[in-house]
């Protein structure tokens, strides 16, 4: 509906004739302060850290493939578990050029539906047929297909995957090629994010100049907003996706294979390198924020590092365990004190309201 239809005529020339002044952030200096110190300190090394594991990652199945029949399946679950380790700290981020043509989920689809990850990577192994390997390829096909949670079933499932990759003939040679498949295009995904976030035409240099970047942020003051909003919202995938479906209720009917990553045994480490980065992104927020606000959340913070470390590292057996299933609350519990805290003062201090966001519901 235009204007015309929301007010009458006699309004728009008083309107027109007294144009109310714009509203001035009185903090926006502060927020688009925040904003390059999170880019700088923050972001921009989680992505380059991640490109350094996703290249490690992908050399250590070109030389498993050279000589596949004798090759070290063990360098490949360690460059599995190194790439996993920096995806982790990365997690949070979903402002910028990871939400651009579906990065986020094509590099780690999870939660998944209804074992899509499965299905496609069955589908993708049946195919043989080396288009299916292409970046073009990749970038059109099942994003649950194609990530660390494609690399984790090659890596984990099974009685003996290693034997699978080893197997002579075609079927073990293919089962290869699709792992160095994988591998190469999280390669791919990691380095173009990273340029995206470098280059001089890239979102650091935007959030200096005070711009805004491919629609999806206006200026710096509303980059820092979507990024504190990730990190809200980071406590919200750890409370509310993490660890609530996997406790369940009771332990009667927990969801011990909700968790993620259960296959590799990751699921309590991926949340004790999430809550690392949720402290390192409050630290690179101290210049903006109060002494008294800063010392309470980094209490908080350091309260539920804590309660993750004795977590048992299997956290969805340890939810179905009735003597164990205590300590996984109690780090349920510590991490959504953080949260609140996190929420109700961080923005004040540095000068923005959060916005929406996937996981608030209605």
């Amino acid at each position: 509906m235009g204007a015309m239809g929301i007010f009458p005529r006699a309004s728009l020339l008083v309107l027109a004739a007294a144009p109310a002044p714009a509203k001035r952030n009185p903090k926006a200096a502060q927020a688009s302060k925040a904003a390059l110190a999170l880019a700088d300190q923050f972001v921009i090394p989680a992505y380059r850290d991640l490109v350094q594991r996703c290249e490690a990652q992908e050399k250590a199945w070109t030389a498993f493939a050279a000589k596949r029949e004798t090759g070290d399946f063990p360098s490949l679950r360690a460059a599995y578990n190194a790439t996993a380790d920096s995806w982790a700290n990365a997690q949070f981020i979903k402002t910028g050029p990871i939400t651009l043509f579906l990065r986020y989920d094509r590099f780690a689809y999870w939660p998944e539906a209804r074992n899509a990850t499965s299905r496609a990577l069955d589908q993708l192994l049946i195919s043989a047929n080396p288009n299916d390997l292409q970046p073009d390829s990749f970038a059109h096909d099942s994003v649950a297909g194609q990530g660390l949670t494609a690399l984790e079933r090659l890596l984990y499932e099974g009685d003996d995957p290693a034997a699978l990759l080893k197997a002579p003939g075609k079927d073990g040679a293919w089962r290869t090629q699709v792992g160095s498949g994988i591998a190469r295009n999280l390669s791919l995904i990691s380095r173009d994010v990273l340029k995206d976030w470098t280059a001089p035409d890239g979102v650091r240099a935007a959030i200096a100049a005070n711009k805004g970047w491919k629609s999806l942020f206006a200026d710096a003051p509303e980059a820092a907003r979507l990024l504190l909003t990730d990190l809200v919202v980071g406590f919200k995938l750890m409370h509310d996706v993490k660890l609530l479906p996997v406790l369940g209720a009771n332990a009667a009917v927990a969801k011990p294979k909700s968790a993620e990553a259960w296959r590799s045994g990751r699921s309590q480490r991926d949340l004790k390198l999430n809550l690392a980065a949720a402290q390192a992104m409050t630290k690179a927020l101290a210049d903006v924020t109060t002494p008294a606000h800063r010392a309470k959340i980094e209490g908080l913070l350091t309260s539920a590092a804590k309660a993750i470390d004795a977590m048992p590292a299997d956290l969805g057996e340890a939810s179905a365990d009735p003597k164990q299933r205590g300590r996984v609350d109690a780090a349920r519990v510590a991490i959504k004190a953080a949260q609140t805290e996190i929420a109700k003062t961080l923005p004040g201090d540095v000068g923005v309201i959060l916005g929406f966001n996937s996981l608030d519901g209605d």
